[in-house]
């Protein structure tokens, strides 16, 4: 049984339990349908037997075959490079030799001389097809190597049949590589001698009309012709702009240079007389200056000095007028070496314009020419291209015709063939097809079935099995999972209807006092409430309530210092006993006993309940009276209270949640709900949907009871676990 101590599950939790199944939930599900993979394991087992009994015995015939490098793949000599290998891909010899070995038209001869001429085309037909059903061929291209087999039910008739399938294919081999192939060769090798002598002579003709002697080296002439002239083009036309546009600039610039220039000018004794009177004035201005700071300005003195300064500045002016200066002119010499610069530089560039008028001229010649050539060359290179294809088809031919002599040869003696037998068929001693193996692939198939088939309905079995399920499945801890006494009906035992009469596993057992510690503890950890309101919820009225409610309530009853009261909110069930002529009540299978509690005092709840006390126990059982409907939800809150200040522990044992939602509504009022769970009854969904409603409505669940659960492990295993 699984481990019973508290612990609250984290998300972290539920999520490692969702990953990980632990061994015994999965012994627990494998022999959970035992019934079903035995089933399916014995079920293969008997019909492999039976089809190794009904099936007839298969012998097969086997031979090899080992191709090698003589006759028509024989070695042949690369002469370009001097070495020795064969003439194509080593594994299109095993190929080849398989295709022959495959062809209908010879599988048609051997079973036409099998069965004689005497069948019809429709017995041929169907022979051919049985033929080809139990003839099977191999390559094995790394070893070069054909394996043959052919199965039959007599193991005589099955070497009778390859033997014959080999000599006709030896016989029809020969034939295809031999007949009608050297005439063929020749007559080509023939036909491609006078293509390759035209050809020479159309060449030798076309060199003659072009006049051809070395086509590379005129070609190279032509290029380097062609090349020293652009060359001496680009430099004339790059002499003839910086010729240009030097006269240009030069004829721009000594536009104006004159071809006289004046060579001096003197007007010395002119400007000596006018430099005198200038001075004189001067001292007449300074006299006069002296003679107004001490005379008046209508004085003689300064009168007199006045008319003298106007006559000397007319003097002056007139002078001026009259200045005569020497001018000397002369030829100028820069202009006569401008006007030569410039007639050189004239005819240079009408030098060079001819020069480039000539080069232009060479230019395009030696273009032309340069194309002649190219386009000679490459028609000379094509003839020369299908004269070497020509060549080299004749060396082909040739070659060909010799190695089809040499095969010709070889072909004619059986021991010269490329093909060897190095295991000839005998007649099988061992069948092909023993009763063993049909035994071993049905017992592997059976396994693997019964593997599927367990897989798929354990995905599709929406019921729990075990307390590990529950906590994957609802992550709610399971706190009381006890083991059915009475293991549950097999397959088989349902069929026939009367059980018979079994021992319980060792291990089965149902709760017992002590067992809900771990329920009790939970409820105490859920609030601080001095007095505990537990809630005890089931989908269904058939899920076990009952005997997981009277064992908390013992346990409860020896933990508590003050009656325990069970409210039982389903009356009519008789699950917890009816009352005698006394007044008591007894659970059900337990001996009649006195009563063990005092006189309860009256209080505002006898309205609604009933109190009966249950024999030899400190525990009273609270049932809702007639025609009385009672409180839910917070309306029901008073009443609760009421309760909790008389006892310590107050059970409640709600309603099934299927026909009723008062569990629901009063689970908000509870401190603690315990959901009950019956294995291989309650549906996933259905508990996922319960817990929702509760979280909804505000309730605290504790935990899950497990009802109805059953080991289906043996004993013998049950132990190690």
């Amino acid at each position: 049984m699984a481990s019973l101590l508290p612990r609250k599950i984290s998300p972290q939790t539920q999520q490692s339990a969702a990953i990980q199944v632990s061994l015994r939930d999965l012994l627990n599900t494998i022999f959970f349908y035992r019934w079903v993979w035995t089933a399916i394991v014995v079920g293969c087992f008997v019909l492999s037997g039976v089809l190794a009994v009904v099936l007839p015995p298969s012998y097969r015939a086997e031979a090899r075959l080992l191709t090698l490098y003589a006759g028509y793949y024989d070695m042949q000599m690369d002469r370009s490079s001097g070495r020795a290998g064969p003439s194509f891909d080593p594994t299109q010899v095993v190929n080849v030799e398989a295709q022959i070995l495959s062809s209908p038209e010879l599988h048609r001869e051997v079973v036409q001389n099998e069965i004689g001429a005497k069948a019809g085309r429709e017995g041929l037909d169907r022979a051919l097809q049985g033929f080809e059903k139990h003839f099977h061929l191999e390559k094995v291209d790394l070893a070069n190597l054909i394996e043959l087999s052919y199965s039959d039910s007599d193991p005589n008739r099955a070497a009778r049949v390859l033997n014959r399938l080999i000599t006709d294919y030896f016989r029809q081999r020969s034939g295809v590589f031999t007949q009608g192939r050297l005439s063929f060769l020749e007559a080509q090798r023939d036909k491609v001698r006078e293509e390759l002598d035209t050809a020479n002579a159309e060449l030798i003709a076309f060199q003659r009309s072009r006049n051809v002697v070395n086509i590379d080296s005129q070609i190279a002439a032509a290029v380097a012709l062609r090349g020293l002239l652009h060359q001496r083009q680009l430099e004339n036309d790059g002499a003839l702009a910086q010729d240009g546009s030097t006269l240009a600039e030069l004829v721009k610039q000594t536009v104006h240079v004159p071809a006289d220039i004046e060579l001096f000018r003197d007007n010395t004794e002119a400007a000596h007389a006018i430099d005198t009177m200038q001075l004189s004035l001067l001292q007449l201005k300074s006299r006069r200056a002296d003679l107004a700071s001490r005379y008046m300005e209508q004085s003689p003195f300064v009168t007199e000095l006045d008319s003298q300064i106007h006559d000397v500045k007319k003097a002056i002016t007139e002078q001026s007028g009259r200045l005569v200066s020497t001018v000397r002119t002369g030829h100028n010499s820069y202009y006569d070496t401008v006007q030569d610069r410039i007639l050189r530089l004239q005819s240079d560039v009408a030098g060079e314009k001819a020069r480039q008028t000539t080069l232009l001229e060479q230019n395009q010649k030696a273009e032309a020419t340069l194309r002649d050539l190219i386009t000679t060359a490459n028609q000379l290179r094509r003839m020369e291209i299908d004269r070497d294809l020509l060549v080299q088809t004749f060396k082909t031919f040739s070659q060909q015709v010799e190695e089809a002599r040499i095969e010709q040869n070889q072909m004619d003696t059986a021991s010269s063939t490329n093909v060897r037998i190095i295991q000839a068929p005998t007649a099988p001693i061992h069948r092909s097809n023993p009763p063993i193996l049909f035994l071993a692939a049905g017992l592997v198939t059976g396994i693997l079935l019964a593997c599927l088939s367990v897989i798929v309905l354990s995905s599709l079995r929406e019921t729990f099995l075990s307390p590990e399920e529950i906590e994957r499945s609802l992550g709610l801890p399971v706190l009381i999972a006890p083991m059915s006494p009475n293991p549950p009906l097999s397959a088989l035992q349902r069929l026939r209807k009367n059980r018979p009469a079994q021992t319980p596993p060792q291990h089965a057992r149902g709760p017992r006092r002590g067992d809900f510690g771990r329920m009790i503890m939970a409820v105490n950890n859920s609030s601080e409430a001095a007095s505990k309101l537990i809630l005890m919820l089931a989908f269904r009225d058939d899920d076990g309530m009952p005997t997981i409610v009277r064992g908390l309530v013992e346990d409860l009853e020896a933990r508590s210092a003050h009656s325990v009261l069970l409210l039982d909110l389903h009356p009519g069930s008789g699950d917890y006993g009816l009352p005698d002529k006394d007044g008591l009540l007894h659970w059900p299978g337990e001996p009649s006993g006195t009563a063990a509690l005092a006189p309860r005092s009256p209080d505002a709840t006898d309205a609604l309940l009933n109190y009966l006390p249950l024999a030899g126990r400190r525990v009273l059982v609270a049932r809702p009276r007639p025609d009385v409907v009672m409180p839910i939800g917070r309306q029901a809150s008073a009443l609760f209270e009421t309760l909790r200040a008389n006892h310590d522990f107050v059970v409640i044992h709600a309603p099934a949640a299927s026909r009723s939602f008062t569990g629901i509504e009063n689970s908000i009022l509870a401190d603690a709900t315990v959901l009950s769970i019956r294995a291989e009854a309650t549906r996933k969904p259905v508990a996922l949907t319960l817990r929702q409603q509760i979280e909804e409505a505000g309730g605290r669940i504790a935990g899950v009871a497990m009802t109805n659960r059953h080991s289906y492990i043996p004993d013998a295993i049950y132990r190690f676990l």
